[in-house]
C-alpha cells in the first residue's frame, strides 16, 4: 500500500515577512534560499513532488516565477489562511501524506526528511 501512497513536501513561503521581506528570494552564495531548498528536497528518495504554497498576493508573483523557473508545482491560496494554502496544496497535487516545510529553511537534509517519512509509514 505504501508505494501506492503519494508524499508530497509543502513548502509554505511567501515574499511579506515582517522581519526580512523577500527572505525566500535572498541569495546564498550566488542561489535564492528557495532555489537550495528545491534543489535540497530534490534529493530526497522517499518524496514523490514538491509543492510551494504561497498566497494570490501580487507580491508573490515573482516568487512563483522562480518556482516555475524549476519545475515544481505551485499552489497559490489565503495570504492569512496557512492552513487553506496547505489544504489546497495537497488537494492539487493528490496528496496522500504531506510533509511540511518552511521556505526560509535551505538547510533541510534530505536525509532527515527520508528518515521521517520512513518513521512515519512504518508506525
Amino acid at each position: 500500500m505504501e508505494a501506492q501512497m503519494k508524499i508530497v513536501a509543502i513548502v509554505q513561503a511567501r515574499m511579506g515577512s515582517t522581519r526580512l521581506p523577500g527572505k525566500v528570494l535572498k541569495k546564498l552564495s550566488g542561489k535564492s534560499v528557495m532555489e537550495i531548498l528545491i534543489a535540497r528536497l530534490g534529493k530526497a528518495k522517499l518524496l514523490n513532488e514538491i509543492c510551494v504554497a504561497t498566497s494570490c498576493n501580487e507580491e508573490n508573483d515573482l516568487l512563483c516565477k522562480e518556482i516555475k523557473r524549476h519545475n515544481v508545482s505551485l499552489a497559490r491560496g489565503s495570504e492569512t489562511d496557512v492552513l487553506e494554502r496547505f489544504y489546497q496544496a495537497a488537494c492539487a497535487t493528490s496528496a496522500d501524506i504531506i510533509v511540511r516545510v518552511t521556505g526560509d529553511c535551505p538547510i533541510v537534509d534530505p536525509n532527515v526528511v527520508d528518515k521521517v517519512i520512513k518513521l512515519f509509514l512504518d508506525s
